[in-house]
Order: structure tokens, then sequence, then C-alpha cells
């Protein structure tokens, strides 16, 4: 009920906010330049994952956020923790668990689709919770999300597509560098909490020819809560914090003619967590939260490790069209913590054993997009194509050298076709993807906590046919309505179903529920623009007839349960220009709401948990250019309170605000220095994440505490 009152007063302040004019909102988080005097304009950003070829983001019928290189740069200045930007521009994004696992980071209630320049990071057959952070922000000239579910870049995409957009070579003959040194620490100044980075990029075009590469080595420092004390390392799932990264990027493209052009681009990644803390439980009752000492941790290092490769080929005048060939691959290895198992998940012969456990995951696919617009079919947009994708996961224990989750391989073929028809100040798009896909299991046995039981493979398949249709009507040069449907899918968690098998008998073919997880997205929304002001509002509903929730069992493991669910919410966004000299302000509201059916009866009554759902969230920034070699950026995010879906007053959620700055010199036309502060008030506060967890999955162990005020310093040259 209280949700729903937020949602109607969110609906009514929307006539008032649009009328007012006071204080205005945007539809797009955008790319928002230092200089005052600059005109926000609707027009300005464009983005390539909506509809794989490059389209205006104002002219799209559904939501988006457009995250440019000035505002990356700002941001992670400030903190370079991925899922902390992602939760600052992007308004249906949940907070950062700032941790090396984005478990409980979602995308508007669902799970989201990451992408790099289009290669999906995603594993849906084993999903770990590590694909977020496989490359290095510094290589990164934009992101591109799209709200809500989306079938566009196939499996995967239930709650939105995240693109990690690579830097480009330079538009016209030359050579440019850009090399960059950062030291940062807690303001508690303590023993193991310093860190830093070194990064280096260049860029050059001669002729037909253009590369880009780079090279990065990052510390990222130990850290410290709004209180002084230690935070908890989460030596199980893995660990950012006292952890190493380094990073190999490179593109390369040649232009056969005007019309042929070949590029091929390669990121190399690895982040390794250094096991020099040990985890001391909180006190959940007492609000004591999980803290560290120094101290090894047995087993080996948490790690991320991940090559991606990608070949494109571009045919500018294919009858009469631009076609689009990329063959990619991917090698994913995530290594997670060790543990003494307690639980018995990991015991050998009868005894709580200490293992680790591993994932790996292949990927190998082909992508095809021809688009075309037909000039005497009255302008008729024509993309089409097809995907095809391999990939093989496993799920391996790295200490007794036991297999958790069997080798499993997806194949699948996914030809699709998208319209587009102008009529006048109206568009209207529509598009299908037919998937074709099979799953691969051959015989195996389940470890000892499942009762070593043999389960005989199989090769289950499916096929959907995935829709989407849309609106977009200019309705003055200041205002377009737009709204639409779209469907998007992706697996359950096959691997977490493999694995706890505990049923003699059974065989793939037969128990497996491959069927996907489809789910239908409504969406309804307004976009305004004027003089240096943006507003945007949007309503959404989401809805999975056979969703995929996890559900902690008595070990402490998640199962997979397959339910009816639904989400619902409202983001209000936008920027406007303050009279005279005195900057930009702007931010978001985003209100979230989710049921499902946990009894079966088919009536979505229960809400979801904080797991899924983000609690109401507002943000907040004012950018102000104090000289031309001077300027800064004061940002907030809040959260706000929600109530635990069960009411058990332990998962109820309070709220809390967390303020940041950012301050930038130009000390040369070249060289500029950077001054970030994390949490500038010091805030002591229990993540989102940790503080909604009940039953099972609320331990001692896992009650971690945020950053506290955390120091970074920049220096960058451009030569």
């Amino acid at each position: 009920m209280q949700t729903r009152s937020l949602l109607l007063a969110a609906t009514l302040g929307f006539g008032v906010l649009s009328a007012g004019a006071s204080f205005v909102w945007a539809q797009a988080s955008v790319e928002r330049q230092a200089n005052d005097s600059e005109v926000l304009s609707l027009d300005a950003f464009k983005i390539t994952a909506a509809t794989r070829t490059e389209k205006i983001a104002s002219a799209l019928p559904v939501s988006t956020t457009v995250v440019g290189v000035t505002s990356l740069d700002r941001q992670f200045a400030i903190s370079s923790d991925v899922g902390t930007a992602l939760a600052q521009f992007i308004p249906g994004y949940s907070p950062s668990r700032q941790k090396l696992s984005s478990a409980g980071e979602s995308f508007r209630g669902r799970e989201p689709l990451y992408l790099v320049d289009g290669i999906p990071q995603s594993n849906p057959l084993r999903a770990g919770k590590r694909e977020s952070i496989t490359v290095d922000p510094f290589f990164l000239e934009r992101v591109e999300a799209v709200h809500g579910s989306s079938a566009t870049q196939g499996m995967g995409a239930t709650g939105g597509l995240i693109n990690f957009v690579t830097r480009a070579a330079p538009a016209s003959d030359g050579v440019t560098s850009l090399f960059e040194t950062s030291g940062v620490t807690s303001t508690r100044f303590k023993s193991g909490g310093y860190g830093g980075k070194v990064a280096a990029l260049t860029s050059a075009r001669v002729g037909k020819a253009s590369v880009v590469a780079g090279a990065s080595w990052e510390h990222k420092p130990f850290g410290f809560d709004g209180d002084g004390r230690p935070l908890g390392v989460d030596n199980v799932q893995g660990e950012t914090l006292d952890s190493d990264a380094w990073s190999l990027f490179a593109k390369a493209g040649y232009d056969f003619s005007a019309r042929h052009r070949v590029e091929l681009m390669v990121n190399r990644f690895a982040l390794e967590q250094n096991l020099n803390w040990a985890a001391v439980n909180g006190n959940r009752a007492a609000g004591l939260p999980t803290t560290s000492v120094r101290g090894s941790s047995p087993g080996r290092p948490a790690e991320n490790d991940v090559t991606s490769a990608a070949l494109t080929f571009t045919d500018r005048d294919l009858l009469g069209g631009e076609l689009t060939l990329n063959v990619f691959s991917q090698d994913f290895t995530a290594t997670y913590g060790a543990t003494t198992s307690a639980n018995g998940t990991f015991r050998l012969n009868g005894v709580p054993t200490l293992d680790q456990s591993r994932i790996v995951a292949e990927k190998q696919g082909v992508r095809t997009t021809w688009a075309r617009t037909f000039s005497d079919a009255g302008d008729l947009g024509v993309v089409t194509g097809f995907d095809y994708l391999a990939d093989e996961t496993a799920q391996v224990l790295v200490l007794t050298g036991r297999t958790w989750v069997p080798y499993t391989t997806f194949l699948g073929w996914s030809p699709y076709l998208q319209l587009e028809k102008p009529f006048g100040d109206l568009t209207l798009s529509g598009g299908l993807r037919y998937e074709l896909a099979e799953l691969e299991v051959d015989d195996f046995t389940t470890l000892e906590s499942s009762g070593r039981t043999f389960v005989r493979g199989g090769n289950p398949s499916f096929e959907e046919p995935l829709v989407n249709l849309g609106a977009n009507w200019r309705v003055s040069r200041r205002v377009t309505l737009f709204g639409g449907f779209a469907q998007g899918y992706g697996m359950a968690d096959i691997g977490r179903i493999l694995r706890a098998v505990n049923t003699p008998g059974l065989d793939v073919d037969t128990f497996i529920n491959l069927n996907p997880v489809v789910t239908d997205n409504w969406e309804a929304g307004v976009r305004l623009h004027g003089n240096g002001w943006k507003f945007g509002w949007s309503a959404f509903l989401s809805t999975a007839e056979l969703g995929a929730r996890l559900v902690a069992n008595p070990s402490g493991i998640y199962d997979v349960v397959r339910e009816k669910s639904e989400t619902y919410g409202t983001e209000i966004t936008g920027d406007v220009r303050l009279p005279g000299r005195l900057g930009a302000v702007g931010g978001y509201l985003a209100l979230l709401e989710g049921k499902s059916d946990r009894d079966g009866d088919g009536a979505v009554d229960r809400r979801l948990p904080g797991a899924n759902i983000s609690a109401p969230k507002l943000a907040l920034f004012w950018d102000k250019s104090w000289s031309p070699r001077f300027t800064t950026r004061l940002q907030t995010m809040t959260l706000l309170r929600r109530s635990d879906p069960d009411g058990i007053a332990a998962g109820d959620f309070d709220g809390y605000t967390l303020v940041d700055a950012l301050a930038n010199w130009r000390v040369r036309e070249d060289q500029t220095v950077s001054v970030g502060v994390e949490n500038l008030l010091d805030r002591d506060y229990i993540s989102y994440y940790s503080r909604t967890l009940t039953g099972s999955t609320a331990t001692a162990a896992n009650f971690y505490a945020g950053r506290g005020r955390t120091l970074s310093v920049r220096y960058r040259i451009s030569f």
C-alpha cells in the first residue's frame, strides 16, 4: 500500500512538475558539460543497444540512459566501483553491494544483460553475479542502458540492457594519448587503506588504418566504515577490498574502401583479491556490522579473469543497406573464496571440507545486422539478421578437483526482423525475434551434499517467438509521448537446478524445466524539453508467467523456484540549467515494487524481497563552473524506507543519504587534477542488500557496512 501511494503521488507530482518548470527533470542521464550556457537537447545523444543500429535516444519508444565520457570520468574520479556508477546514473538500477559479487543488483527488479561493445558478458547458465566487472572503466567511452525487458541483444535482458561501449579511434588523421595516475584512501588514513591506479591509452588514425590501445593497473585499497571500523571482507563470494586489477585493451580497424571496413577488438581483464584480511562476524541484533582483522584467509584468491575478442566486418552499401557482421568469443573465469562449509555443502566422506568453487564459461557467437531505410516506401526502416550463440559453462571445486555443476552447453539460433515507419510526427515500430535453443548435458553425479545422486543427461530444447511494438509521437517541438510493449527472455539458473538434484532416477530431458523466463514489459511516458531544461516521466509493468526466484534452502544455499511474478514502478528524471552562472542541477526519482505467486494459486500477492526490488531511490546533482579552469560537482543518493515484504522487523530498511563531491582543476590546457570525496559526510550505514536479508541468508557474517569517507586524487595529461 505504501509503494502504491508513492506511485500515485509521483504520478500526480508529474503534472505539477511539468507545469511549474522551476525545477525540471530529464528523460535520460546524459553527458553534462561544465559550460553553464550549454542548452540541453533531447536529440544530442545516440544509442546502439536498443535497436543494434545508431538511433537518437529521444526517438525510441522506450526509456534509455546514455552516460557519456565526461560524466563517466567525473564519477570514476569519485569512485572506481562500477556498481556505484550504474546506481548513480540509472534510475531502475539497484544500490551497489560494493563487492566483487553483484548479487542483489537488479534492473527494474529483474536481471540485466551486460554487454561490452555488444558482446554478452552475462552467464545465464550459472549466474555467478560477476559479469558487470569485465572491463576497466578507463577504456569506456559511454554506457548505454535500455530500461525494461528486451530481446534485441539476445538472452538475459529480462530487466534491461547495459552496454559498455569502449573508446573509438579519432575521426581524422593524427595521434592522441591519455595518461592518468591516481591515489585513493580512506580519510581515516589507516594502514592498508591506500590504493592507486596507473593507466594509459593511445589512439591513432593514419589514412585507412586506425588503432586504440591501452593498459591499466589498479590497487583497490582496504576500507573503513563511517565509524572507522574495518569493513567486513567477503571471503566467500569475493571482494574488491585489497585487490589488484590489470587490463589490456586494443581495437584496430582498416577501411578497405569507403564501403568496407574491418575492426578487431581485444579486451583482457583480471582482478585478484589479496588474502590479507580475515572477516569477524557482526551481530545483527545489536546492529554491529561484520568487520575484519589482519590475517591470512584460507584457499586461493578470489578472481575475475576475462578475455573477450570481436571481429567486426561492415559493408555500408549491401543491397542499399548497411551490413554488420560480428564474430566474438569470450573466456570467463570467476573464482570464489574458500569456506570450511559448516553447512555440509562441500563435505567429503562425511566430513565438512574446505573448498572453493570456480565458474568457467566459454562463449562463441555470430551477430549479423542489416539495416536499410526504404525511401520509396515512406521511409520504412528495416533491421534484420540472425544471431548464433554457443555457451559452455561449468562450476568446479578448486581444492578437491570435483565438479559441482557439470559442463552444460547452450546452443541458440535467433533470426529477427524489426520495422519502423514514420507517419508525420508519429513513428510506429514493431519486431519479431524467434529463439530456437537446445541444452546439452552429459550424465553426471551430484556432490555428497545432494546424496551423490546419478543424473542421466539429455538435450532439452525450446522455441519461443518474442515480439515488440512501440510508438513515438512528437506532439510539438517540446513534447514527445512514447509507449510500447516488449518481451525479453532469460534462462533460469540451470546450474543451481542441476547441482541440487537429490532424487534418484531423474534425467535432464524430463526434470529440467527449460522453459525460458519470458517477461512482458509495458511502458508509457513523456519527454519534455526547452531552452536549457529537460523533463521525463515513465511508468512500467513487467510480468512473467514463469519467473525464477532464488530461495535459500536450510543449508543457506540458494535454489531456483519457478513462479509467476510482476514488477512495476515509475521513473522521473531530468536536468535544468539555472539562471546566470549558477550551473546545472538535476537527477531522478525511481519508485519500484514487485510481487510473486509463492503459493501457486495464480495470484501475485506476496511482495518481492530486497534481493529483487530496490528501495525507492532519489539521486540529485549540482554541476558548477566557477571559472574556465575550475569546476565542481555535488551529488547525492538517497534510499527511502522499504518495509520487509513478510513483515519481519529485522528486514525493514530505514533508508540513508550519501553525498559525494568532486573538484576539477585544469592546471594547463592538457593537464587536469581531480579531487573526489565519496561519502562526504562520513555516513555510517549498512548496505541495502545486507540490511534486507532475512531467514537463513541473514547471517552474522554478511552484515556488511558501506564505505566511509574516501578521498581520491587523480592527475591526467593528454598529448
